[in-house]
């Protein structure tokens, strides 16, 4: 860079982190959605084609905060940002962002020697066992990802090659990834069904993308208990597996940790575990956001099991708070991720060769049983999706050291007293109908849960503007509350219903400061009042 670049990138700097500091200070008090006039702003500046000449970084980095940035999303990780599950982004994991990016390493490969990059990585995901009280050996299967998403997909993929491998219809330790479909005298059609409560869409996607399909043939609804929707019925899930062993098929069986429109858990995954391996069907585990829900002590019964898993999904920008992207992939099986993954040696291009020898456990000193040393840490290329990503683990690893385990559990206990502090209004309100109070077994056992955790969802009553009649009243109240610019809800369905849900997952969520302002809008908004944004 000649030294007029250098000022002009110096310049260019000092602007970016003026305006990354001012909106951070103010970011409570900023409008959540940008205006109509903003949004065609920002459309309408973007060029029409590639100049001939470039606009040079300082006047680029004005364009951008001046006409790009005003026309999205203005505080998607503010504190009243409540659509989907969407975490914040803690300080140190935004400072640590920031320094990926100008460091600019691709991770994938281990070359131990020159650079501490995937020792870093692993030992991140470590830390993330730790702060769930899973013990490391637990899972030496271990990889960072996109997201949710993405750790399903490494999932279902591993599922399918371990049960293949196993299957008595096929040859000894047949391969998908390696040998294509299958197809045998006798093999079940299909080979692998998948057998849920309620999949996210993420594994519809996912089982499409591996290969096995997503249609209800495929993935098939288990029954749920009498009294409790969240909950197997489990003879009758024993029955399915005994009938699906008898003809000698692959079952992969998805448990969900913190269901996504409600919040709520089921109960018994020691028991579907224990039904899982008698069976030899694979238990995958989507603990995407609710895995950490445990983290308050009150909610760990339901998500002390996870260690029980074949495989288990988790994420990082939701309630860890960290930035997009960063997904959280586990497995019992490491040699399911290698054998799917990683070339064989023979086809291996050499100029992606690793020094790591094994995978195998490696301890030194006082370090926890199933730490992995810098030397044998895997490839990431050879455990994930991609040959190129960035250095997501820094981010993570700086909010977990920032943080600790107490900080966390801050934050997962105070967005869940929130979201109940907002039930408790949506209960007693006459505008509205909570539809996810908690299972009479939770509330037995916990103090104030009238929700099971962080997300709080609902409806319109038919004493309101917006009666449940009419089919279209959720999806319109969801747009006055959006409208006001001071929260964001998002419209869902459930059993059946429109309904809105507020999912609270932000750090930066405080109950002295943001819950008047959400009550406040509910209130005018049910009473079929305008609500004007108010700096």
């Amino acid at each position: 860079m000649s030294p007029a670049n250098q000022d002009d990138f110096q310049s260019s700097l000092d602007t970016v982190i003026s305006h990354i500091s001012k909106r951070q200070s103010s970011i409570d008090k900023i409008p959540i959605l940008p205006t109509s006039d903003s949004i065609a702003n920002s459309i309408s500046s973007l060029p029409s084609s590639l100049p001939e000449i470039g606009l040079g970084v300082s006047a680029t980095t004005n364009y951008l905060i001046e006409n790009v940035l005003p026309g999205i999303l203005q505080a998607q990780n503010g504190p009243r940002y409540y659509g989907f599950v969407v975490g914040g982004v803690t300080p140190a994991a935004q400072l640590a962002d920031i320094l990926a990016t100008s460091y600019d390493e691709n991770v994938q490969v281990n070359l131990h020697q020159q650079t501490a990059s995937t020792a870093i990585d692993q030992r991140t995901l470590e830390l993330v066992l730790d702060l769930l009280d899973i013990p490391r050996s637990t899972f030496m299967g271990r990889t960072i990802t996109t997201g949710a998403t993405a750790s399903n997909v490494l999932g279902l993929a591993c599922a399918r090659d371990h049960l293949l491998s196993q299957s008595p219809h096929l040859p000894s330790n047949y391969s998908w990834a390696r040998d294509g479909p299958p197809s045998a005298p006798g093999l079940p059609s299909p080979p692998i069904v998948i057998l849920s409560l309620y999949p996210h869409f993420s594994i519809s996607k996912a089982a499409s993308l591996v290969g096995l399909g997503s249609s209800p043939k495929i993935i098939q609804q288990l029954s749920a208990h009498s009294e409790d929707e969240l909950a197997f019925d489990l003879s009758k899930f024993e029955n399915r597996l005994k009938a699906e062993q008898e003809i000698r098929r692959g079952v992969i069986v998805v448990y969900g940790v913190g269901e996504v429109n409600t919040g709520g858990f089921g109960r018994d995954l020691d028991k579907v575990a224990d039904l899982c391996r008698q069976y030899g069907a694979w238990l995958h585990v989507d603990a995407a956001f609710g895995g950490f829900a445990g983290l308050m002590p009150e909610l760990s019964p339901y998500t002390k099991d996870m260690d029980k898993a074949d495989s288990l999904t988790l994420d990082g920008h939701k309630w860890l708070n960290v930035p997009y992207d960063c997904g959280l992939f586990y497995t019992r099986h490491t040699s399911s991720l290698t054998n799917i993954f990683q070339p064989p040696s023979a086809s291996a291009p050499a100029y992606l060769a690793s020094n790591a020898t094994t995978v195998e456990q490696g301890i030194e000193g006082d370090l926890p049983e199933g730490t992995i040393l810098a030397a044998d840490v895997p490839s990431p290329l050879f455990v994930n999706i991609e040959n190129s990503r960035r250095f997501r683990a820094l981010p993570l690893l700086a909010s977990l050291l920032s943080l600790g385990k107490e900080g966390y559990r801050e934050i997962i206990t105070k967005n869940i007293h929130f979201a109940r502090s907002i039930a408790i209004y949506i209960d007693k309100s006459e505008n509205y109908e909570l539809l996810n109070s908690s299972p009479s077994h939770l509330k037995s056992s916990q103090k104030d849960s009238i929700i099971s955790s962080n997300i709080v969802l609902f409806r319109p009553s038919k004493n309101s503007p917006y009666p449940p009649s009419i089919p279209t009243s959720s999806i319109r109240l969801t747009k006055i509350i959006n409208d006001s610019k001071q929260l964001y809800v998002s419209a869902t369905s459930w059993r059946g219903q429109s309904a809105i849900r507020i999912a609270v997952s932000n750090y930066l969520t405080d109950e002295k400061r943001d819950l008047q302002i959400v009550l406040n809008v509910l209130e005018k908004v049910g009473k079929g009042e305008e609500v004007d944004f108010i700096n």
